[in-house]
């Protein structure tokens, strides 16, 4: 990725190479996780046209709705939550570029290029992938030192967490459930989850699996009796609902209250994304309570107000950590301060 005195150039995931006059003001983000990772390299929505109805969701359900209420009018309606382009109402945006899947079907991409419209194709679900998605934005954005930052911010935070959770004996195995009504889908290896999970010094109780969404059954659960059950910003379940279940009761997890909804702040901290490195330092002190490790509440009121130009209200931080629904889960008065 190059500029020059006018000119931007970047290549994307694809490896196709796109070239600007200068910043780009007007974008358009087709995959979930784009639109608030977008916002956070820009510091402000000014320059988001449109966005997927689910990014939409995660922001107005989440703080950084409330940082930016004005996000509720960007239109939603540019594809659908199959992310397949809305070409019409994406003309209608009239955007310098639009960010899209890709690493899927030309089904998604063709159509915009079609029209003439500039495309950013990504692939998603490493930390190497979420480096080059703030790159990229940063590159488009004009804001390329801004996003060297948060990536560094990202890469001195892993070494903290790993040393710090380098000093523990016990590995704690976890399972990690994207979904835990109406079935349970876990993430096994080759899963982000999997890698933070691995990060923190812990075991992932569905480690056989391989991927991020993979159907599991309740007498596998048993078997597997994780000591740690994370839920998930993708489904409805609470650890209240776990706790209550008669199928859960001879779980550990369970027995010692060890169930934890995952927070959600700008964006859900389940997936890569522009909070990761809040998501590790919280689930280190979920694997590890006693682990050399700051309070994670300034943390999190820092790292708002250098992404979002805001620092969230103690109701605020409440919210994203989900305190009162995970409350009577073991140890979690640790994140009151």
């Amino acid at each position: 990725m190059s500029a020059d005195a006018e000119k931007i150039t970047v290549t994307d995931q694809r490896g196709v190479t796109l070239e600007f006059d200068g910043p780009v003001e007007r974008v358009v983000t087709i995959p979930m996780p784009a639109a608030s990772m977008f916002v956070a390299v820009d510091g402000g929505v000014d320059h988001l046209v449109g966005m997927n109805p689910a990014s939409l969701d995660a922001i107005t359900e989440g703080v950084l709705g409330e940082f930016y209420p004005e996000a509720a009018d960007i239109p939603a309606d540019v594809a659908g939550t199959d992310f397949v382009p809305n070409v019409e109402s994406i003309l209608a945006a009239d955007p310098d570029v639009v960010i899209q899947w890709g690493d899927r079907s030309e089904q998604i991409t063709g159509p915009l290029e079609d029209a003439g419209i500039p495309v950013i194709g990504l692939s998603y679900g490493s930390q190497e992938d979420l480096e080059t998605w703030i790159e990229i934005f940063g590159a488009i954005l004009g804001k390329d030192d801004r996003a060297e930052e948060i990536i560094q911010k990202h890469q001195d935070d892993l070494d903290m967490i790993g040393n710090a959770v380098a000093q523990e004996e016990e590995s704690p195995s976890i399972l990690y459930l994207n979904q835990s009504s109406g079935g349970y889908i876990a993430s096994g290896t080759e899963s982000y989850m999997d890698f933070s999970i691995d990060l923190v010094g812990a075991e992932n109780a569905a480690a056989e699996l391989t991927g991020s969404a993979e159907e599991v059954g309740i007498e596998q659960i048993l078997d597997r009796d994780p000591e740690i059950v994370l839920l998930s910003n993708f489904d409805t379940t609470m650890p209240e609902d776990i706790y209550a279940d008669e199928l859960w009761q001879d779980v550990s997890a369970v027995r010692d209250k060890r169930v934890y909804r995952v927070p959600l702040g700008g964006y859900r901290w389940d997936p890569p994304n522009q909070e990761s490195n809040l998501m590790w330092h919280w689930l280190a002190q979920i694997a590890h309570p006693d682990a050399d490790l700051d309070p994670l509440r300034p943390r999190i009121e820092s790292s708002a107000e250098y992404l979002y130009g805001q620092v969230p209200t103690a109701e605020q931080v409440d919210e994203i950590l989900w305190s009162s629904e995970n409350a009577d889960s073991q140890g979690y008065d640790a994140f009151t301060e």
